[in-house]
């Protein structure tokens, strides 16, 4: 079983979007949607294809897609930061 450690995801706006339990190291580049904990967002139920943006400013986070078999938010890089916790 992988470790994970759990970092805070916010927009670039300083919203606070939600937990991510990321594996390895290295940049955010996608969040599988059933690893997020804590969603302000409303991405746990996202279809394939949304677009989701901040509840804040309105810029767009990423894009849900398959990513290796499982859903997950293919992020856009400059949109969100991340703090680790």
């Amino acid at each position: 079983m992988p470790r994970h450690r759990v970092i805070s995801v916010d927009c670039q706006c300083g919203q606070h979007l939600f937990e991510y339990a990321k594996g390895g190291r290295g940049r955010l580049i996608k969040c599988y949607l059933d690893q997020i904990r804590g969603d302000q967002v409303g991405l746990a139920d996202a279809p394939l294809g949304t677009r989701p943006v901040c509840p804040s400013c309105g810029k767009a986070l990423g894009i849900v897609r398959i990513v290796r078999g499982r859903p997950a938010l293919k992020l856009n890089q400059g949109a969100i930061r991340k703090v680790t916790t």
